[in-house]
């Protein structure tokens, strides 16, 4: 067993070590700058294609599910096991959506 998870986490290693040797293939002008989208390398990164719609749909899941499910649990944190950090979180996030919805606020600013 041990073997096994071991030859899986040298699997892993090697091919993120592969996937982030992708992204440092652009020039950089300087030794210590990172680099940036006006480069046309760092533009045409390949799992770029990939990473763009994930995000979109990431973000459509956040608002669209787990926001309201977050929204219909908090008033029980104790029965789901919310910690205090996320009972704040969640209060924020109401406060923003009602300050949005009453004309008081852009929804982004």
């Amino acid at each position: 067993m041990e073997t096994r998870c071991l030859r899986f986490l040298a699997i892993g290693v090697v091919l993120l070590g592969v996937l982030s040797g992708c992204a440092t293939t652009a020039g950089r002008d300087d030794v210590l700058g990172l680099p940036n989208a006006a480069n046309p390398e760092y533009q045409a990164h390949p799992l770029r294609v990939i990473a763009l719609p994930v995000h979109f749909v990431g973000n459509l899941v956040q608002y669209m599910v787990v926001e309201p499910i977050s929204f219909l649990l908090a008033p029980v944190p104790e029965a789901v096991g919310l910690s205090l950090e996320e009972q704040r979180y969640i209060e924020q996030r109401q406060e923003a959506w009602r300050q949005y919805f009453a004309g008081e606020r852009r929804l982004i600013q």
